[in-house]
């Protein structure tokens, strides 16, 4: 006789596979035939449960390839990742990474990263409540002691790097305001900052080295170690704006030695 949790595995893997028989355990008719319609309506349901989540938290790839190609593209990621957690919210992170390797998605290279922006607005929509301080919080340190200051970040906060114009493909599917001529896309790539220091999620657009700079400091590298990697990188960096919108947007949630 299976155990319980063989009955679960089992059934998990039926529910994947349309072509696959209900495993033994589940419960026959009266006439002990095999419930296979019954069975079938329950793996529908299923399937499209986990389609609608992946739509919602996915809107605007949804929108870019169509209601029946994006259908299709989930079911096939749903049959081969199954949720790991009952908090549904969290289901969905390998899907830009699915999408990246889908072959009828490789007409629209940055699908993939439009994707990721929005499960990085995913993340940081869930993320734990933290209060952002004021730049004034330098206030406390010596000239001589910044270097050696670090910043704790929201733990909201997500970064963006990509070799398409995303943000701004991701931004024409607002509704807010002008719309986007996307047939008119910057024809470089795009960086973003997303976090969430209040109740709504803010996207905002900045330049790669200052997404690379904020990385350094995510990583855990004072303030010092990061000015010094963000100018190898870029003899320009602007240390005095870069400090200043680090506070501005709301990322920093501690500075201490």
């Amino acid at each position: 006789m299976s155990t319980w949790p063989d009955l679960q595995t089992s059934v998990s893997k039926a529910l994947m596979e349309p072509n696959m028989d209900p495993p033994d355990g589940v419960k026959r008719l009266k006439n002990g035939a095999v419930p296979v319609k019954r069975f079938n309506v329950y793996r529908n349901n299923v399937a499209l449960s986990l389609i609608n989540v992946l739509r919602q938290t996915f809107p605007v790839v949804a929108e870019l390839v169509g209601k029946d190609f994006f259908d299709t593209m989930a079911r096939h990621f749903s049959r081969t990742h199954l949720p790991e957690s009952p908090m549904m919210f969290q289901y969905g992170d390998k899907f830009p990474g699915f999408i990246k390797d889908y072959e009828p998605a490789q007409t629209l290279p940055y699908l993939k990263d439009v994707a990721h922006v929005e499960w990085a607005r995913n993340v940081a929509l869930y993320a734990k409540d933290q209060t952002s301080v004021a730049i004034d919080q330098l206030a406390q340190f010596q000239q001589d002691q910044m270097p050696d200051v670090k910043f704790d970040l929201q733990a909201s906060l997500q970064l963006i790097n990509s070799d398409w114009p995303v943000i701004t493909i991701w931004q024409a599917h607002q509704g807010q305001g002008e719309q986007i001529n996307l047939s008119k896309l910057p024809d470089h790539g795009q960086s973003a900052v997303i976090l969430r220091p209040h109740l709504e999620v803010n996207v905002h657009q900045v330049d790669p080295i200052t997404a690379y700079f904020i990385a350094q400091l995510q990583q855990g590298q004072s303030f010092g170690q990061a000015v010094e990697a963000s100018v190898s990188q870029q003899t320009t960096f602007d240390i005095s704006a870069n400090l200043a919108g680090l506070f501005s947007i709301g990322a920093v949630t501690a500075a201490h030695l």
